[in-house]
């Protein structure tokens, strides 16, 4: 296995599976074995036509051979691919060939949440990991999916610690495909398994949320809270023990998180949260009442002090991010002045973008810019065509990265009308597209006159409104 490979290995026989190596699936060309598990064994392959790597995995021939498993798995792979979310891991095609039945997906190199896992994290960082964990959940509980499978193992991480959830309804389909429904039997991991899917009963958005408390358990001190010599007696103490909080105490863990993650992991499922975008809050919150750093989208900027005529760049309104540095228990850094790597404006440091061009001050994420046409960086470009306070006909250029889009600071790009929820949208760029997905705003984001309930792929020229304001997306090129 190379270092790096985000799936299991796990012993068992994986059959005539290393025959497909050299060989092709469709369009996709096999490399090497990068894993394998019970639900199937893993490839990486080469896409020629798009030059890329992805991820494949095959089913074991005793399930393709089901075939009302293979239809529910069809199924299952058809909605899970619909969730085109920064923190999802995309579907990009199944098929089969040859008796061989097999789902490709995005090829994720950083390994997983487990491989970060052989002592406790920092709080922050593990802060970080879970509200990634439930951005992505946020978007399937909206889409009706529930993951019914949330462990470290599922949560994917590429080497700058983005974090994407994998294996959407593997459990679903599992569960309906047998009758392991007796106490202690159902299928998922019993270690993060909620009190309710441990007993067979029917389970929701909540019981994913009871799992990524247990995650998050794990990440603050290094071990899961249940430990037990077999699947039922650790199911057992998840319905009845306590969850052992001195471990959290031990760790130095803020009391603010710990009542969070008590929360999460309560036994009941009315006592938890009862959405995973009440959980963001919660733990954003909670890091704030803690003093320590927030993760990168929801940091509070500092409010610039030194003005730019018709400019809202850096403060509230307008558009902001926190530099690296610049918080410290919570107080701004004195802001500096540096210059535009591209147009030489003086800018404060507490802007992100440059007043003048629109173009990101210190050209930090640059670095995500590694989807490239004839040799440059596909980038985009939002221009305001209404807005408050100056932004009217500001154009502002974005790198390959997730940009955050709300009317309050801690987002990427502010936009201060009354009609813009507090985070309203979510913006990136994935496999050669932009695509742009409400986060649960109050009035909508419509792209081209039509409101989107799910992310869709941007085009050049589309016209959105946040709301009631308007602005206009076009595709661009760095140098």
């Amino acid at each position: 296995m190379q270092p790096g490979n985000n799936y299991p290995q796990q012993a068992g026989n994986s059959g005539d599976m290393g025959s497909l190596i050299g060989k092709s699936l469709g369009q996709f060309r096999i490399v090497e074995r990068i894993g394998a598990g019970g639900m199937a064994t893993v490839f990486k392959a080469y896409q020629p036509n798009l030059d890329r790597h992805v991820a494949i995995k095959v089913l074991p021939s005793y399930h393709a051979r089901d075939p009302i498993f293979v239809k529910r798995f069809v199924q299952e792979a058809r909605s899970v691919a619909k969730l085109a979310h920064p923190n999802i891991v995309q579907i990009h095609d199944f098929g089969e060939q040859d008796t061989i039945t097999y789902i490709v997906m995005e090829y994720v190199d950083g390994g997983t949440l487990k491989d970060r896992l052989k002592q406790a994290l920092a709080v922050p960082e593990a802060v970080d990991f879970i509200i990634q964990g439930a951005e992505g959940l946020d978007c399937a509980h909206r889409n009706n999916i529930v993951h019914r499978d949330v462990k470290p193992a599922n949560m994917l991480l590429r080497r700058d610690g983005h974090l994407l959830l994998s294996d959407f309804g593997i459990a679903k389909i599992l569960e309906e495909s047998t009758s392991l429904t007796r106490v202690g039997t159902g299928i998922g991991t019993p270690q993060y398994m909620s009190p309710e899917q441990g007993m067979g009963q029917k389970v929701d958005r909540r019981s994913d949320i009871y799992s990524l408390g247990i995650v998050l358990f794990h990440c603050l001190t290094g071990r899961v809270p249940f430990i037990a010599d077999s699947p039922l007696t650790i199911t057992v103490k998840h319905m009845n023990e306590p969850l052992p909080v001195e471990l959290l105490v031990a760790e130095g863990v803020p009391n603010p998180i710990i009542q969070v993650v008590q929360k999460m992991t309560a036994k009941q499922a009315n006592d938890r949260y009862q959405s995973a975008d009440l959980l963001i809050e919660a733990l954003t919150g909670a890091l704030v009442a803690s003093n320590l750093s927030m993760p990168r989208m929801y940091r509070v900027p500092p409010i610039a002090q030194v003005g730019n005529s018709g400019s809202n760049m850096g403060s509230n309104p307008g558009i902001s991010s926190t530099p690296s540095g610049s918080l410290a228990g919570g107080k701004p850094a004195p802001s500096q002045m540096v210059t535009c790597f591209r147009c030489g404006t003086i800018n404060p440091d507490s802007r992100l973008f440059c007043t003048t061009c629109g173009d990101e001050l210190a050209n930090g994420r640059a670095n995500k810019d590694t989807y490239r046409v004839n040799g440059r960086p596909v980038l985009a470009r939002l221009t305001m065509q209404t807005g408050t306070a100056g932004l009217q006909g500001r154009s502002y250029r974005f790198h390959q990265d997730v940009t955050t889009i709300g009317r309050t600071n801690g987002n990427d790009m502010i936009i201060p009308g009354r009609s813009v929820s507090r985070r309203h949208a979510r913006l990136w760029f994935s496999d050669g597209h932009w695509y742009l997905d409400d986060v649960g705003s109050s009035n909508g984001t419509l792209v081209n006159n039509v409101r989107i309930f799910q992310a869709v792929m941007l085009n050049d020229g589309d016209t959105i409104n946040f709301g009631d304001e308007i602005v206009v997306f076009n595709i661009t090129y760095g140098p």
